[in-house]
């Protein structure tokens, strides 16, 4: 009978090591997720920031020019500073989405 208690005593220390490990584990994994979602915030509020910065410019220029009629190569210039505007703030999006540097702007 002993023995039988001391085997099951030994098999009880076993399960117990094995919980203890998983606890360790599953700390360990809340951790990294607390991580994760402070760095998904964080990237939220860096395209909101640049998206509140991009409409607010757009805003200032319209105002600044309201009854203004450009000539079209002008216009032209304009739209397309925004066109590679939207772009690359599009593309800084989908490198923090991505969770890679993104790709430096050409000069087009």
């Amino acid at each position: 009978m002993n023995l039988l208690f001391r085997d099951l005593h030994r098999r009880l220390d076993g399960i117990e090591k094995r919980l203890e490990d998983m606890e360790r584990r599953q700390e360990t994994i809340m951790a990294t997720l607390d991580d994760i979602l402070a760095d998904v915030t964080a990237e939220t509020t860096s395209i909101g920031s640049i998206s509140t910065l991009i409409k607010g410019l757009e805003q200032q220029l319209a105002d600044a020019l309201a009854g203004t009629t450009l000539p079209p190569a002008v216009q032209t210039k304009i739209d397309a500073i925004f066109q590679n505007v939207e772009a690359n703030k599009s593309a800084l999006a989908d490198a923090l989405a991505a969770g890679v540097p993104p790709t430096p702007p050409t000069g087009g």
